[in-house]
């Protein structure tokens, strides 16, 4: 099982709304290299062709799954579990029950509280860059149970 956590690119500042803030020129950007980076993985054989996107209904998390989706070609559901304060312990319960490789887009803090308990098997916060991904591995996605096997940084491409 392979799970790719995403967090979302950079987004605007201080909208009415947090749910619906959108993400800036340099987030869109991000969000491509990301698409690009997950589709080298499935051209790689990485990660297999049915993976599936599970997006946060957030509006910046959404517009990332997109391109992600845009350059992969792969499904994108959305998943009202994973905002910024989702449940870790029912996401892994989720997680536990698929049998399909993943690509999670989400948002701090959950991406790296999510992270820290599939790999370590306990919450607590990591930094994470907005639009980096960690792929994960493992026989199963239960707290523990996974490695990081690759990263991704926005910064790379950036130059």
């Amino acid at each position: 099982m392979k799970i790719c956590i995403v967090r979302h690119g950079s987004a605007e500042i201080g909208a009415d709304n947090d749910s619906q803030r959108a993400l800036t020129t340099k987030g869109t950007d991000q969000a491509r290299g990301a698409g690009k980076w997950v589709a080298g993985l499935l051209a790689d054989g990485v990660l297999a062709n049915d993976t599936k996107i599970l997006s946060s209904p957030y509006l910046r998390a959404e517009q990332t799954a997109q391109q992600i989706q845009l350059a992969s070609k792969l499904e994108l559901e959305q998943l009202n579990t994973i905002t910024p304060a989702g449940d870790v312990d029912a996401i892994v319960d989720e997680l536990t029950q698929s049998e399909n490789d993943l690509i999670l887009v989400s948002h701090l803090p959950l991406v790296g509280r999510l992270a820290a308990k599939l790999v370590d098997g306990q919450v607590y916060d990591q930094p994470w860059s907005p639009a980096e991904c960690w792929l994960l591995e493992g026989d199963i996605a239960a707290a523990g149970c996974m490695t990081v096997t690759s990263v991704w940084y926005p910064a790379l491409e950036e130059g």
